[in-house]
């Protein structure tokens, strides 16, 4: 089959609707579709073949998949804009029909987790987002010289503690498994929710402020293992999700963690078979994990010869996203009345 990516790039452009750009992903990337077809037709052909027509096709994939993902971002916008537009609200008028308020998608989803996992035994703490450079970095075996300490990666504040050091936004809310190692010592079960901050370029699944929540385990060192994080986390969010999925750990590097890990779930709405939400993989990205590195045991006062322990954190924003099909984390801090009361 001729495949040519300016033709597939124009028809992408030609779209004008979000259901249309869905039907031509499905058409070239889906599991059963034309590109993916194309790589499994590649055994019949001879090793030099194969490496041709497989670097052609890896590039080809990437061109389509950031084309769609432009083309969707840009469709999503202008049907927000629209929608705008044509619903003008008079905020001068008397307010009517006032309703006692609720939960908003985040934090009623934040709470049924944390209340999953107090059902677990764990024991719910809430720290400052304003934090040391040693809390958010060095308490948790992040160097002075990695890319995170930067100001193009971090919001860095005019205060300053008491070492000199210029405070910041907390970039992950394992800035506090110091601080509450020490509060605890071991054995202990605590989960840390909470705004993170990153300084970065905002698009439909990306954004400078969103909800995380790390979770730590730390128990005698023939207590706990590898094994038993597994085991939790498939408990954990077969519980979550209302159903049971599996759990795929892909080897990642975090330098709180050794061996760490990125995550996936089976994807909870196709059960793994492939749909639009998990990219027709079967599996959606939604947590990192490992064991705890012994530097950050050692820097929380414990003994790591004698200690051990799992952490893993999840991006509660993202689920929420994944859970109820929205398809720009944007709107959570939009403020947007209509999209709050969706």
């Amino acid at each position: 089959m001729n495949l040519d990516l300016n033709q597939i790039l124009q028809e992408i452009q030609q779209t004008e609707t979000l259901e249309q750009i869905e039907e031509i992903r499905k058409k070239y990337i889906g599991k059963k579709w034309i590109i993916s077809v194309e790589f499994k037709n590649m055994k019949d052909l001879s090793p030099d073949e194969r490496k041709e027509k497989g670097q052609f096709l890896a590039k080809l994939k990437t061109e389509v998949e950031n084309a769609i993902k432009a083309k969707e971002d840009e469709l999503y916008k202008k049907q927000i804009e629209e929608k705008l537009n044509n619903e003008i609200i008079d905020i001068t008028l008397d307010g009517v029909n006032c309703q006692e308020g609720e939960y908003g998608y985040l934090l009623g989803f934040r709470r049924y987790i944390e209340e999953v996992l107090h059902s677990m035994g764990f024991v719910i703490e809430n720290w400052n987002e304003v934090v040391t450079k040693y809390q958010n970095f060095y308490s948790v075996n992040i160097p002075a010289d990695h890319p995170a300490v930067e100001m193009q990666d971090t919001f860095y504040l005019e205060q300053t503690d008491e070492t000199g050091d210029n405070l910041v936004l907390r970039t992950h809310t394992s800035s506090w498994q110091n601080e509450v190692m020490k509060k605890y010592g071991a054995p202990c079960k605590v989960m840390l929710p909470g705004k993170v901050f990153r300084y970065e370029n905002t698009d439909a699944s990306h954004d400078t402020t969103f909800w995380q929540l790390e979770g730590i385990v730390v128990d005698e060192k023939d207590k706990i293992s590898l094994a038993h994080l597994i085991e939790f986390l498939e408990k954990f969010f077969s519980t979550v999700f209302g159903q049971a999925v599996k759990i795929r750990l892909r080897p990642a590097y975090f330098p709180f963690v050794e061996p760490g890990f990125e995550g996936d779930v089976s994807c909870p709405i196709c059960n793994g078979k492939g749909c639009s939400l998990c990219k027709w993989t079967g599996w959606i990205e939604v947590f990192g994990a490992g064991m705890i590195h012994p530097n950050v045991l050692k820097e929380g006062g414990l003994n790591p010869e004698k200690y051990r322990g799992f952490a893993f954190g999840l991006w509660i924003t993202r689920i929420v996203a994944i859970k109820y099909w929205i398809k720009d984390i944007r709107l959570f801090n939009s403020w947007d009345l209509r999209f709050l009361n969706s």
